[in-house]
């Protein structure tokens, strides 16, 4: 390969990693029932042809947006929860990672992550192009979260009958799987006493 067809090909990813940020941002300030492709194009500097040389049609360009967001939010996700687990290798170590981990898991813009993935998740049920590249994105993360988590296990610091997976899943829903319960319900529960009940469910999972 020419040092030219490098210099084409890395131009064409910029230019559709552009295209695929703009139709993020129409998505966010209009929805996909007012998604219009010429605003897109407009909001990356680009001729509405040109967008078309990326993507067959409206659809296909939403369909490569939704999977673009999804992946992003999920790995970033990951990420949040995968960095305090690594390199622990005490119950203590364990036990400040989890304090660590619910109180990120309070801040608010996590709701809007979880919003963004319950997005994409409906979309996907209508479009096999998204609906593939959500999975492949579940696959990854969960590599990531399952390859970080799994250590804790052969160390021996879950209490007994807890394993890697079941730990990810129930910390992961926790945080990432729901929207909040916020508002005044039969759920509603004090700010002080949901970060209490966290707590205690840290130390339950945790080896003595």
């Amino acid at each position: 390969m020419s040092f030219g067809d490098v210099v084409d090909r890395l131009e064409g990813v910029t230019t559709r990693s552009r295209i695929l940020e703009s139709a993020a941002l129409e998505i966010e300030r209009n929805g996909l029932t007012l998604f219009r492709v010429k605003r897109v194009a407009s909001e990356a500097d680009i001729s509405v042809a040109l967008l078309y040389s990326y993507f067959t049609d409206r659809e296909d360009l939403i369909a490569a947006t939704i999977v673009h967001r999804f992946e992003r939010v999920l790995l970033g996700q990951a990420e949040i929860f995968t960095t305090p687990l690594r390199d622990i290798n005490s119950s203590e170590e364990l036990r400040a990672a989890l304090t660590t981990m619910i109180a990120d898991a309070q801040d608010p813009e996590r709701d809007e992550q979880r919003l963004l993935r319950i997005d994409g998740i409906s979309f996907a049920h209508h479009n096999t192009t998204a609906s593939e590249g959500i999975a492949k994105a579940k696959f990854e993360a969960s590599d990531k979260i399952v390859t970080t988590v799994q250590p804790l296990e052969d160390k021996g610091l879950f209490v007994e009958g807890m394993t890697a997976v079941a730990f990810a899943r129930i910390w992961y829903a926790l945080f990432f799987g729901q929207i909040a319960l916020e508002g005044e319900h039969a759920l509603s529960i004090n700010p002080d006493a949901w970060l209490t009940a966290l707590r205690v469910l840290a130390n339950a999972v945790v080896a003595s």
